[in-house]
């Protein structure tokens, strides 16, 4: 059984979801869904990776992506955060890769935050 911990903000707010590494995590708070699982590089280090889906009709830009890696106690041990720069159109999707420096028995992504937009018609 794996820890699952769902941390629900305002329209900006943080989407969260806990996970043991090689698992696939699938999640959804209204406005985004977010899929995604652990990788490595070449070098050994851990990718949380996945994709985003816009879940709504109107447009998003700069999506602030955090992936965590965590202790077995749940402690924070890694963040990284990306800049996913560009236009997410409604019921869009966007492939998205948060590199870490440490791997963890779980992890932690949140969308941070996005800019409204309007699409360009």
């Amino acid at each position: 059984m794996f820890l699952l911990a769902l941390v629900l903000g305002a329209c900006s707010g943080p989407v969260v979801l806990h996970q043991r590494p090689g698992l696939t995590a699938v999640y959804s708070e209204g406005r985004f869904t977010i899929e995604w699982g652990t990788a490595q590089t070449r070098e050994g280090k851990p990718v949380i990776a996945g994709y985003i889906t816009n879940t709504r009709g109107s447009g998003v830009t700069n999506l602030r992506v955090q992936a965590q890696a965590l202790d077995a106690e749940g402690q924070v041990i890694d963040t990284g955060t990306v800049l996913q720069p560009g236009y997410l159109g409604g019921f869009g999707r966007t492939y998205f890769e948060v590199p870490l420096e440490k791997s963890g028995p779980g992890y932690r992504v949140n969308v941070l935050g996005w800019d409204s937009a309007r699409s360009e018609e």
